[in-house]
């Protein structure tokens, strides 16, 4: 028995929630070298604010002690590209990284460092202090658990050029220590040090039990911060039992850490949430969407210190038959949103317990926001005259689908006012066009175009409008494509730095180049891609619109059957 309740005492067993194995090995790190003299040190600048001045003070440092090193600078972008990567590790006898003082920048940056050592060339990486958990944990993730790194006191960001070289310059002897000295009784550390498959709590009775199991897991940062529901052997035999994979069986690895997640680790994460056996696919299928979003997004909208959180809509038969909610408030508390909430929970703590999507581990979020308690909602596909969004994604109307969307906001666009013209102005006029990532410049390596989207919520009534009014989706989405515009002041205002620095894509410079009174009289295409505009029917009653900022492509994947 896993609860056991006598006269005096009660007894919870439960089930460990955490991952048994992530992907990764314990590499050893690149010989060190006897004398930096006669060598090539290369510098890694990841086109992060002050990175290229860190590096170059702190290698004028390191030439004073080696007069005879060579630096060579190689600038590239929060995830290097491979080529340049590749280049740099060939031409250099030892790399020195800058910087980490972000999420997705440390463990891009830790990602590059553990190549190189992997490919037999020492490093260094410069860490802003409070990056150090995501450093260390990176560096297991990526299998070089021993990876060295220098801290600085502040986040260069928060610097001027001035103060950045100056708080660099005196880690010049710890980075040529790091170098030229093999680190000694070095160990690689566990991710999760103490674990133990089943844990014991007792109380006088149920409720102190209870109190003592919630008080455990979330002092252990094993749950949300809600109160959680005890994972007992029995109620998680009950979900496996229920689904047509083995327990055993690996059903994906979860980033950012990217955790080994059988069918019974997910099974154990859905029960403390309260899933049901039959909502399991759901949870299932969302995880794969997840890690499905393509380098460098899938680390990026995870663990950046900006506020982005998966979303996720379901489509298909299955919405009506497990009761999401898709009409009045999807987004909303209730009765009527328990099951989602069920899902979006089992979700977060997937990501939590098995891709230590935790903060201030591999979350680096700087604010937060409320979008990370996950968000399940279904189409209102009955009273919409458009074809369903998973047939608009190539499925069938009778397939059950998730999509998720990453998102970087949220805002009730309220344009209840006139006809389908004054609409549809309106609502171009009030989305919001808030870059985060940037077409413009070339920050992070391997962007397609896609990012920096939005995806509309439009009500059944204002969908109908639209379609009385003869306009399909695709006729809407080409509407905002073409008529969704801001200020080109507006929209560059975020780049002066990056131009600046070189960062802007040649294509773009003609902006820059415009007068202040012509960037602010002319307006330019928030999106330029098509993609980055997607539409779904959600919601009832009054005709009130909403839109989610997105970061990537939304991913639609199709939900496995029970058992």
């Amino acid at each position: 028995m896993t609860i056991e309740t006598t006269e005096a005492r009660t007894v919870i067993e439960v089930v460990d929630p955490t991952a048994d194995k992530i992907n990764a090995g314990a590499n050893s790190l690149a010989p060190r070298l006897d004398t930096l003299n006669g060598k090539v040190l290369g510098l890694l600048s990841n086109s992060k604010p002050n990175a290229e001045v860190a590096l170059q003070a702190v290698a004028a440092e390191i030439a004073a002690t080696y007069p005879e090193v060579e630096i060579r600078l190689y600038q590239g972008s929060i995830r290097f590209e491979k080529e340049l990567l590749d280049r740099a590790i060939e031409e250099s006898d030892a790399l020195l990284g800058a910087t980490a003082d972000c999420g997705a920048c440390t463990s891009w940056l830790i990602h590059d460092g553990a190549r190189a050592e992997k490919a037999g060339v020492p490093q260094v990486t410069i860490v802003a202090r409070g990056f150090e958990t995501d450093t260390d944990t990176s560096a297991k993730v990526f299998g070089v658990p021993d990876l060295q790194y220098v801290v600085v006191p502040r986040v260069f960001t928060a610097l001027t050029a001035e103060q950045a070289a100056e708080q660099t310059i005196g880690t010049a002897d710890e980075i040529i220590r790091l170098l030229t000295t093999s680190p000694v009784g070095a160990e690689a550390a566990e991710l999760a040090e103490g674990k133990q498959d089943t844990y014991t709590f007792t109380g006088a009775g149920p409720v102190e039990a209870l109190q003592a199991f919630n008080e455990y897991f979330l002092d252990h940062d094993f749950g949300d911060g809600l109160p959680l529901v005890p994972p007992t052997r029995e109620r998680v035999e009950a979900i496996i039992a229920a689904q047509s994979q083995a327990r055993d069986e690996l059903i994906l690895t979860v980033p950012p850490v990217h955790g080994h997640a059988t069918l019974e680790k997910i099974a154990v994460n859905a029960a403390m949430a309260g899933v049901l056996p039959q909502e399991l696919p759901v949870v299932i299928a969302a995880l794969k969407a997840i890690a499905d979003c393509p380098p460098p997004m899938n680390l990026s909208v995870l663990m950046s210190t900006g506020a982005f959180a998966p979303v996720v809509m379901v489509n298909g038969p299955i919405v009506e038959r497990l009761g999401i909610n898709s009409v009045r408030s999807v987004l909303g508390p209730g009765s009527k949103n328990r099951v989602g909430i069920r899902i979006g929970r089992a979700i977060g703590l997937v990501l939590r317990n098995l891709g230590l999507w935790i903060p201030g581990r591999m979350d680096l979020d700087t604010i937060g926001t409320v979008r990370k308690n996950i968000q399940v909602f279904g189409e209102n596909e009955a009273e919409s005259p458009w074809e369903p969004y998973n047939v608009t994604q190539g499925f069938r109307p009778d397939e059950d689908t998730v999509t998720v969307l990453h998102s970087v906001g949220e805002w009730d666009l309220g344009s209840n006012h006139g006809g389908v013209d004054v609409r549809l102005r309106s609502l171009a006029a009030r989305t919001p066009t808030l870059t985060q990532v940037g077409f413009m410049t070339k920050t992070l390596g391997g962007l397609t175009g896609a990012e920096d989207g939005v995806f509309y919520l439009i009500p059944p009534e204002t969908a109908k409008r639209f379609s009385d009014a003869g306009l399909s989706k695709d006729a809407v989405k080409r509407y905002f494509l073409h008529n969704v515009r801001r200020p080109i002041a507006d929209i560059i205002a975020p780049f002066e730095d990056f131009h600046a620095r070189g960062l802007i894509k040649p294509e773009w410079e003609w902006l820059f180049q415009l007068s202040r009174e012509e960037q602010r009289s002319q307006t330019i295409q928030a999106f330029l891609d098509p993609s980055t505009i997607q539409i779904a029917v959600a919601g009832h009653g009054t005709p009130k619109e909403f839109v989610f900022g997105t970061m990537t492509t939304p991913i639609t994947r199709k939900i496995a059957a029970l058992g």
